[in-house]
C-alpha cells in the first residue's frame, strides 16, 4: 500500500453548501467514498492558502486516482493533486545505477 497526501481546492458548488450546512462533517463523507474503494483516510484538514484541503492516506495507485476522479467528476472539487510518498534512499539508488548507462551524445 502507497501512502498519499492529496491537496485540493473545493469547488464554489461545495462552498455554497458548506455555507448552508456548516456542520457537515466532510472528513466522514471523504472517508465513506475512500473506504468504499480500499483507501484508508488518515487525515483531512482544512488550510487557508491557496489550495483548501490536505489529506492524507494509504491505498494502492488505482484506487487513489480513481477517487481523484470521482471527486473532480462530482463537482465538489475544482482541483486535486495527490503527491505518493517515495522511498528516498530506494530512488537515489534507481538514479545512481541508471546514471552508469546514461551516454552523452558525442562522447
Amino acid at each position: 500500500m502507497a501512502k498519499f497526501y492529496v491537496i485540493g481546492k473545493v469547488s464554489k458548488d461545495l462552498l455554497h453548501r458548506m455555507q448552508k450546512d456548516p456542520t457537515a462533517d466532510r472528513f466522514e463523507s471523504t472517508k465513506k467514498v475512500c473506504e468504499s474503494i480500499g483507501i484508508k483516510l488518515t487525515s483531512y484538514e482544512y488550510v487557508k492558502g491557496r489550495f483548501d484541503i490536505i489529506a492524507s492516506g494509504e491505498g494502492d495507485t488505482e484506487s487513489i486516482v480513481g477517487m481523484k476522479i470521482a471527486f473532480l467528476n462530482s463537482g465538489l472539487m475544482d482541483e486535486l493533486m495527490i503527491h505518493e510518498v517515495i522511498d528516498y534512499n530506494k530512488v537515489f539508488g534507481k538514479a545512481a545505477e541508471a546514471a552508469k548507462n546514461v551516454t552523452k551524445p558525442a562522447e
